[in-house]
Order: C-alpha cells, then structure tokens, then sequence
C-alpha cells in the first residue's frame, strides 16, 4: 500500500471538525517527590524532541520538585533524571500536562513500575493503557527472561561451534589471526548457527510477544482516539527504522486522527515524516525548503541546485561522522563544482549558531550553509532522519535521489558516470 501524505492530509484539512484540539496558552504545575534517590535535576523536553538538546532543567531540593510548564498544547512531554544520563542509560518518565497539576512520585530506575503519575485525563488514559498491557502482555517477558538469564549462564544459549571460536578470538594476540576468527563468526551468525535451539525458541517468543504487543497497541489506539494515542503513533513513527512494519498500521489509523486533531502539532509532524518516508529513497525526490544562511540570507534549496548534479549535506557540529563525510567531500566537489556540481549543507543546531560558525571557520568548506535551528522547519523529520546527526542526498539534474549515504568515494563513481 503506497501512501501519499500530502493527499491525505490534504483533503483531511478540508473538513471541518467539530473535533479541533486548538487550544489556548495554559500554566501546568508540575510538583514531585523523590524517593530513595539523590538526584539534583531533572531534564524536562517534549517526547518528539531530543532529549541531549533540552532547555529546561529543574532542580530537586530536598527530595521534592516543582516547575511552572507554559503549555501551548496538550502533547507528550518526559522527564529524565540527568544522572542516570551522565551514567549512559536512563528511562524517561512520560507525561501530559494538565490545566491545573500533574502530581509525581518518582523511584530508582530499577523501581520504574512504581512511579505515579496523577492529574489531567490524558495522564490517567496512560496509566489505565500501561497497566493493562502490563497484564496482558508485559507479563509474559519475565518467565522468558529468568529461563534466557539461565540459558547464557549454564553456557547453552550460544552453540558450541560460536563459543568456541568466539574463545579462540578472545585469547589471540595476533592480528590477522583475530580477524580470520572474526570473519568465521560473522559467518555462523549470517546461517543462523550461532545460537543452540532452546534460544532460538525462547527468542521466538520474545518476537511474538512483540508482535501481540503492537496488535494489542492499535487496537488501542482504533478504539481510544485521544491525544496519548495520537503520542503513541507518533513515537513509533519516530522509531520506525527499527521496526518497518509499523507503517502499515500508522497508514491505517492517521486519517482518522489527522481528521479530529487537524489543528495538532502532531497531525503536521506526522506527516512530514510520512512524506520522507515516501520521497526520501532513491528513485524518490528531493524535499523542497527555505532556510536562512549564517548572515540571514534566505535560500531556497530548488533554486540552488536547479540543472545541477548536486548533494544535500544535512549535518550538525556535534555530530563526527557527519564533519569527516563533509571533509571527505571536499576534493570531489573541487574537482566536479565547475562541471555541474554542488553540495548545500544545513546544519541543525540547538539556541544559537556559535558552534556552526567556529566549525565553519575552522573547515573553510567552499560550498554554502544554512542552518536549521531548533528543528523549527522540521527538516531532519521531513528527510527521514529524525533524532539522527546527519545525512547524505545525493541527487541528479532534475532532482531524483541517486543514492543517499553515499561516501564521497561512490559520489566521486556516479558523477564520473553521469557528468
């Protein structure tokens, strides 16, 4: 099933739904108790927004917390306690704010079911939602866990052929002996013989129970059109390149929601990141966009690469593999720039621009830049990269992508072939 986005929404747009969530601006009051932990802060962002970027930090006083939240919206929002991301694994606690309070009682990450959320209809839809699926579905990941827990620890979840050589990788000192070894295990896992069958049955299970677990989600979500459904569509689509087969269903149940909520940020969110997905492959066409460059000059991306063989550079200064793809580049676009090529980079960056313009200055990459700041033309979304650093578009003269994360090597291969 082939989805066109724009046509949906399009035509969902012309109704007129008595169902509209605008709203007014509000004041949510968030207040919590911490129990049995030491944390100071708490990072406060929306669940669509990426959590290493966030603003608001809110200080833990003497167990408790508080915060005045200006909402515009009723959406997703999380908390994360900032030492459990200093310490590199952490567990956001989701919530909706309510026009009065959301009240918290929150516990160690390793106590995360006993964390309480209270106030607002929203929130008590979520709470309502986690239980039952904790009873009917969740319930049936630990008996799984403590016999896998069991399997790895009496040494027969891995096939003797995998240990084996897996041991003789470990205690080698010699290079090339560790890589011939490396490339034999790299072979037993592509033919499936790297596990014993108990747990390739047990993992067979835990599959089928995530596969109940998206079924029980949509039928949830067909049944209960509210706005923590609506977060629930927009998270997996968020996740999607981890699990391709949840397009079907948010295909299915999108209209509808779009249709109720046409004034929901999420309802254009949604759809931007529908429309990557459909544009956003080879073969597929470029996004169109204007963005500012570092002098707030306002460049329209069609304009910039009309008749060209051109690469779209998203990137951000944070982000290293995306700055040595771009040095990596340079001596292509030297040689190809005066024949029909040319890159534009964007940079996304968070607040301000300094770090864009020390980098940029730093590389002196000849090509122009224009910088996407805070996501607020949803960029990243409408190119399929959503939470990543960066990506690679590389597109012929009349705007069809070539190929996208090509290396400046396969770039280098396709202009000598098309130019």
């Amino acid at each position: 099933m082939k989805l066109n986005p724009l046509k949906i929404i399009a035509t969902t747009l012309l109704v007129v739904s008595t169902f509209s969530c605008k709203q007014h601006d509000f004041t949510c009051l968030l207040k919590g108790t911490i129990i049995d932990r030491k944390s100071d802060t708490l990072i406060l962002n929306r669940t669509n927004e990426d959590m290493r970027f966030a603003k608001i930090f809110i200080p833990i006083v003497d167990g408790k917390f508080e915060y005045k939240l200006e909402v515009k919206a009723i959406e997703a929002w999380e908390l994360t306690f900032m030492d459990e991301v200093n310490n590199g694994g952490w567990r956001p606690i989701r919530f909706f704010p309510d026009k009065k309070e959301v009240q918290f009682e929150l516990f160690p990450m390793d106590q995360f079911e006993k964390n309480k959320i209270t106030g607002g209809k929203i929130n008590h839809y979520m709470v309502a939602y986690n239980k039952s699926r904790e009873e009917n579905i969740y319930s049936r990941v630990k008996p799984l866990q403590k016999i896998q827990d069991s399997l790895i620890n009496n040494r027969l979840y891995w096939s003797p052929a995998f240990e084996q050589l897996n041991a003789l990788r470990d205690s080698s000192k010699i290079d090339s002996e560790r890589d011939s070894l490396l490339k034999a295990l790299d072979l037993i896992v592509q033919q499936g013989k790297h596990k014993t069958a108990a747990a390739v049955d047990i993992e067979n299970q835990f599959k089928q129970i995530s596969l109940d677990e998206t079924k029980y989600r949509y039928e949830y979500v067909r049944e209960n059109m509210n706005i923590f459904s609506y977060s629930m569509i927009l998270e997996d689509l968020l996740r999607i390149q981890y699990n391709s087969v949840l397009v079907d269903d948010i295909q299915k149940v999108y209209p509808a929601f779009a249709r109720k909520f046409p004034d929901h940020t999420y309802t254009t969110l949604i759809c931007d990141i529908l429309n990557g997905l459909d544009n956003i492959k080879v073969g597929g066409h470029f996004v169109d966009f204007t963005l500012p460059d570092l002098n707030g000059g306002s460049h329209t991306l069609s304009e910039l690469i009309r008749g060209k063989v051109a690469v779209i550079d998203l990137w951000a200064t944070w982000c290293g593999p995306c700055i040595k793809h771009s040095r990596e580049m340079v001596p292509v676009y030297n040689d190809y720039h005066d024949k029909g090529f040319t890159i534009v980079g964007v940079a996304a960056e968070i607040k301000d621009t300094d770090a864009m313009k020390k980098r940029l200055e730093k590389e002196q990459w000849p090509w122009l830049n224009l910088v996407e700041l805070d996501h607020q033309n949803h960029i990243w979304d409408k190119y399929g990269a959503s939470f990543g650093g960066g990506k690679i578009i590389m597109v012929d003269k009349k705007g069809v992508i070539l190929a996208i994360n090509p290396t400046a090597e396969e770039v280098r291969k396709k202009l000598e072939e098309i130019l």
